[in-house]
Parts: structure tokens; C-alpha cells; sequence
């Protein structure tokens, strides 16, 4: 993030930085312009070669610094109109997946039953969720609470009482207070007690860790 004496480095715009992307400061429209336009960038390698020709440490940097800005930007601004608020989801939902294209693995529908709490000290809460897709490194979450991505949280399965820690990797609100989170683990390998040899991916577009 950028500090507030900060203008926007877009040739010919004066408008006060509040998000950056490689170090350049921008204002809130060109964030979202060249990310838009990064973003797309990088799908169509994707598609094409599979990011054969760009590194993927800088798609992972892209996604790094998209990501959190994105969602803070959607999260804190009141003067936000429909559409630049629902091209910023968009960017929460395709950087994502992004970053789920860049650490691939077999995702698989199921539903288990998890209690969530915040690691952060001072905060007191726990949720009671089911998973709707899982992977070897996370999950896709239904979640009743406003998190913020990179968020860390305390997981444990209801079913045998295993524990782990994870962060949020994105979120995004739905209608009637209803939200999806996705979850990656920091400390845990193979959470879910699974062969993920014997696992095809049965991932729809939604899910990306």
C-alpha cells in the first residue's frame, strides 16, 4: 500500500495514490484498470502455454499484491458505484484462481463438517461451516462473517478433532448476508486424511486453492 502523499503514477492522472502494483503508485481507477488488464495478460499465457513465457514468481506477485488490495478497497470505500465494486469482485474471484492455476493440485466435492476462530489475539469468535470443495492445501468455506484476505484462522474438523491453521487466500460477500471464503493451510499437509494420488479434480471455477 501506498502512503496518502502519494500520486498516482498513470501518465497524466493527479489523483491521489491508495494501491500500488510492482511498486508503482495508482489511484483507485488505474488500480483496477491495469490490474484488469494484468490479470487478462496472464490468463491468455495460461491458456495459451501455461505461463511458458513469464516467470511464475511474477504471476504469484501479481496475485500477492492484487489480491488483499482488491478486497481492501471493495471493503472500505464509500464512494464505490455498482459497477467499479463488481469489477473489483471480479478481481478477487480471477486472481484467485490465478493463484490456484499456479499451485495446482486435485480438488474433490464434499461436505465436512468445521468450526472456525480467528487467530488474532483480542478477537472471540467461533463458526460453526461445512466445507463445499476441498484440496490437499485448503478449501472452499461457507462462512457468515466478514474476513479479510490473509486473515489467519484456527480450523478444526468437528468430525475427529483435527486442528490447523490457515489464512484466508480470498472472500467474497453474497446476497442475504451469505459469504465463500477460500482457505490455505500453513501448518498442515493432507488435512483432510486423503490419497490425493487416487483424487481427479472435480473443481467447478469457484474453488482456487
Amino acid at each position: 500500500m501506498t502512503t496518502e502523499t502519494e500520486n498516482c503514477s498513470a501518465l497524466g492522472c493527479w489523483r491521489v495514490a491508495i494501491a500500488s502494483l510492482e511498486a508503482h503508485p495508482l489511484c483507485r481507477k488505474h488500480f483496477i484498470d491495469c490490474s484488469e488488464a494484468e490479470l487478462e495478460a496472464h490468463q491468455r499465457r495460461l491458456k495459451e502455454n501455461h505461463l511458458g513465457d513469464v516467470s511464475p514468481e511474477k504471476a504469484k506477485r501479481f496475485v500477492q499484491q492484487c489480491l488483499p488490495q482488491a478486497d481492501n478497497i471493495e471493503r472500505s470505500a464509500t464512494d464505490l458505484d455498482d459497477l467499479d465494486r463488481e469489477r473489483l469482485i471480479n478481481l478477487i474471484f480471477h486472481a484467485a484462481e490465478l493463484g490456484g492455476h499456479l499451485r495446482r493440485s486435485p480438488r474433490t466435492a464434499t461436505s465436512i463438517a468445521i468450526q472456525v476462530r480467528p487467530e488474532k489475539p483480542g478477537q472471540r469468535w467461533e463458526e460453526k461451516t461445512e466445507t463445499r470443495l476441498i484440496s490437499r492445501y485448503g478449501a472452499l468455506v461457507n462462512t457468515q462473517r466478514s474476513l479479510e484476505i490473509g486473515e489467519n484462522l484456527r480450523v478444526e474438523r468437528l468430525d475427529n478433532g483435527r486442528k490447523a491453521v490457515a489464512r484466508v487466500a480470498w472472500h467474497v460477500r453474497k446476497k442475504r448476508g451469505q459469504a465463500e471464503m477460500g482457505i490455505e493451510f500453513l501448518n498442515c499437509d493432507n488435512f483432510w486424511d486423503l490419497d490425493w494420488n487416487k483424487i481427479t479434480s472435480r473443481a467447478t471455477p469457484e474453488f482456487r486453492t
